[in-house]
């Protein structure tokens, strides 16, 4: 008798174990109720809505060098600027873009320059059909900008030929020979990016190599920065003076799992047209 109140315990136990397995099975099957990001990521899938990345909290400068000797000054992307401290914690920030000026009396003057906080990073993969037939690779830092996503497609170590691609928006004017990447966030909470299947954007060959830059940010956290130093020495001038215009703001956090579920079926009803009334609403 002991013995069988025993085994009926362990039936008891293993019964409800399995009931609210299963129920956490179901809840995870659907939008509403799911609670891990990797399913409400899937499921946003479904809708093709891709959950927003952080992103870097932007401020404008106007940036005057002095004793230059040349007709043109250029300040290239991606320049490297110190911000004040921020409740102890000073803050990369770098320039959005390649900017020339010419010189006037020995003097450049950039004017309006965009400054986005985090730091440049970049990977490189080797196209393997083998070893990687989905053509998905990873952007290792949780913390991507995906909005400063540079893709460019090498053909081969020995051909440095190479052409730029640009995220795809809109499948319904892909073709076959389309230069376009697409982008989603992984299983891990990362973002991959990955490519055509040459009936849908271009396919890649075995051989090619794709190098991902993009800038790494710590979102929210270096919001109000108004006051940067150069850190870099550019053509060999170091003599400047920055001139604050606004304090760094606009960034954001990763989006999180209430945000989703919430934008993703929006963005579902619209699907990026405008015919109706609620597409416009």
């Amino acid at each position: 008798g002991s013995g069988l109140s025993v085994l009926l315990d362990v039936l008891a136990y293993n019964t409800q174990y399995n009931a609210f397995y299963l129920n956490m099975v179901a809840n995870e099957m659907f939008l509403d109720s799911a609670q891990q990001r990797s399913s409400v990521v899937s499921h946003a899938k479904l809708m093709n809505y891709v959950p927003q990345s952080a992103t870097g909290a932007v401020g404008m400068i106007n940036l005057t060098f002095t004793g230059v000797n040349t007709t043109t000054f250029t300040i290239p992307k991606n320049t490297n600027f110190l911000s004040e401290g921020l409740n102890g914690v000073n803050y990369n920030y770098v320039t959005t873009q390649t900017t020339t000026v010419p010189v006037t009396a020995n003097t450049a003057t950039f004017t309006n320059i965009e400054l986005k906080q985090g730091i440049p990073a970049s990977i490189s993969y080797t196209v393997d059909s083998i070893a990687n037939p989905s053509y998905i690779f990873d952007i290792p830092e949780s913390t991507v900008d995906t909005t400063t996503l540079l893709v460019t497609v090498q053909q081969s170590n020995s051909n440095a030929s190479s052409q730029i691609y640009t995220q795809s928006t809109d499948f319904s004017s892909l073709g076959g020979d389309s230069t376009v990447y697409f982008l989603q966030e992984g299983m891990n909470g990362k973002y991959q990016i990955y490519f055509g299947d040459g009936i849908l954007g271009q396919q890649l060959v075995d051989g090619n190599i794709v190098k991902i830059s993009y800038i790494v940010t710590q979102g929210t956290t270096a919001f109000g920065a108004n006051n940067f130093v150069l850190m870099d020495s550019i053509s060999g001038y170091s003599n400047n003076t920055i001139y604050p215009i606004t304090s760094a703001s606009q960034g954001g956090d990763k989006e999180s799992i209430d945000s989703i579920k919430f934008q993703a079926p929006k963005a579902f009803a619209a699907q990026g047209r405008a015919v109706t009334k609620e597409d416009y609403i």
